[in-house]
């Protein structure tokens, strides 16, 4: 499976080497990494993409790659802004940070917070996997 290790770069064999060693990152991981994204995007991201696997999870940073590319995985910090139940949620929480909506708001009126996700907000930000909301705009 994968490209074997004596097929790859010589530079490639030695960051393998060198993370297992230093690190004790696992090979099997590493070389997926390699089979999905390719050898320079390991030589150039893999670092900083084992340390977001560590503090997100696999699963949203492996999503995030699929929607922006592995060129901007150095900004994935800058871009997120967090996991929300719903595009909707997003937009109300983003509208009520901004100091637009208040408490003072009577309670008989509605806000379709969809609808300004859908009309405004999702233009902006991206949305992917498990309601992890991310900035368009980096």
């Amino acid at each position: 499976m994968g490209i074997p290790t004596g097929q790859m770069q010589e530079h490639t064999q030695e960051l393998l080497d060198h993370y297992n060693e230093l690190f004790n990152w696992e090979y099997n991981e590493m070389c997926d990494f390699i089979e999905n994204y390719g050898e320079d995007a390991f030589q150039d991201n893999y670092t900083k993409y084992h340390q977001l696997v560590d503090d997100y999870g696999q699963l949203v940073v492996d999503e995030f790659i699929e929607e922006f590319d592995t060129d901007a995985i150095d900004h994935f910090e800058d871009m997120y802004q967090g996991q929300y139940n719903s595009g909707g949620d997003f937009a109300e929480q983003i509208a009520t940070d901004c100091g637009y909506v208040t408490r003072e708001l009577p309670h008989w009126i509605e806000i379709d917070w969809e609808k300004t996700w859908d009309n405004a907000l999702s233009y902006d930000y991206t949305l992917i996997g498990e309601g992890h909301i991310f900035s368009a705009n980096y």
